[in-house]
């Protein structure tokens, strides 16, 4: 566990380090033990993070305020930034860092809906290399290995946007259903739309499949394995949709879903983490991939506002400023009784550590005077 004083806004999980950032724009990277590598300090809020692995040297970057920040992975020093018009959203890259793309959207208090949005592309050195305005908001963003983006869009016209360094083109794919969210994983993008469906993008980016339809309740968050996608709204049913086609199964979990990933197996099957929230308190749970059984539900808990998975750990962010990383093997241990967790709903996770958290998130705190 892991503490950034301030509501942990987004977290990345990215090989050997892990990233998060807050709401006031405070960016903190910690290495696998858990130790404070380097801090840094955003405009605003960060709204997204994404990184490039292969760059040389490797470098992330932080969508934050009406800026987005370029910061090399390994000091934390910025290498540059750049203003966007509204606020700052949407941020993704290629593994190499030659093309960094983000996007921005005005907000209009008195429509009280979003009146525009920008997308924006850099070279890995911030040079502008295109940017285009337009109506929609975008909701997902992906970047193909050819360079070529794709955003999953609301009204007016729905559907998708594609840009590449020469132009940009609209699709008409889901017209009269906005796409509410997204998410990529193994090659394949599934998006969430306002009428309940769930679509897959094929693969040369031009159709859409639907994969469930049998709900009317808009798809608020979803994450994506590649093989299967976990998904849910306000009517608290988190669902497993298979990327072939078809419910696999549905847990009514009484509040309204805020996050979800797929992570680590447990029990010989892979893990879904899905964060809950009813206006007052949050509660994650974990739950089969395949079996639909909830294996844990830890409640009392602050809102979480970012949940993430890779490999063997998986990373949440929650409203008090805690970053909390649970391992694969420490955890299924737990889980299976080896740990001796009692069975059932957990308060607060992992209470009898409650000391050992203070004295950390002290430590921690000092580092930030």
């Amino acid at each position: 566990m892991a503490d950034i004083s301030d509501y942990a806004w987004f977290v990345r999980d990215l090989k050997s380090r892990l990233y998060a950032g807050d709401w006031n724009g405070y960016l903190c990277c910690w290495s696998d033990e858990g130790g404070l590598l380097w801090t840094a300090q955003a405009e605003d809020r960060v709204e997204g993070m994404c990184g490039a692995s292969e760059a040389k040297p490797p470098f992330i970057c932080a969508t934050a305020g009406s800026k987005v920040n370029c910061i090399d992975a390994a000091s934390g020093e910025e290498r540059w930034n750049h203003q966007l018009i509204g606020s700052s959203d949407l941020v993704t890259c290629s593994d190499d860092g030659n093309r960094v793309l983000a996007t921005s959207s005005v907000y209009e208090i008195e429509l009280n809906d979003f009146i525009e949005s920008t997308c924006w592309r850099f070279d890995g050195d911030g040079n502008l290399v295109r940017q285009d305005t337009f109506e929609e908001r975008p909701w997902h963003l992906i970047l193909d290995q050819a360079g070529a983006a794709r955003m999953g869009v609301g009204r007016p016209r729905c559907g998708l946007i594609m840009q590449t360094d020469d132009e940009i083109t609209h699709l008409n794919l889901a017209e009269d259903d906005p796409i509410l969210c997204g998410a990529t994983a193994s090659g394949k993008t599934v998006f969430g739309h306002a009428s309940g469906l769930i679509s897959l993008l094929s693969k040369n980016g031009k159709k859409m499949k639907s994969l469930f339809d049998g709900s009317e309740e808009s798809v608020l968050t979803l994450q994506s394995d590649g093989k299967m996608v976990i998904a849910g709204g306000d009517d608290g049913m988190a669902r497993a949709v298979s990327c072939k086609g078809g419910e696999t199964w549905a847990v009514d979990l009484g509040r309204p879903l805020d996050e979800c990933t797929i992570a680590f197996e447990i029990l010989g099957e892979k893990s879904c983490w899905v964060a809950t929230w009813n206006g007052i308190q949050a509660s994650l749970w974990v739950i089969g991939s395949e079996s639909g059984k909830v294996h844990v539900e830890f409640d009392n808990l602050p809102r979480i506002h970012t949940l993430t998975s890779r490999g063997d750990r998986v990373a949440v962010g929650i409203d008090d400023g805690r970053v909390m990383l649970f391992n694969e093997e420490l955890f299924s241990r737990r889980i299976t009784g080896e740990g001796n967790e009692p069975d059932g709903p957990t308060d607060g996770l992992d209470s009898s550590t409650g000391q050992s958290r203070l004295s950390l998130q002290e430590k921690l705190r000092s580092l930030r005077k």
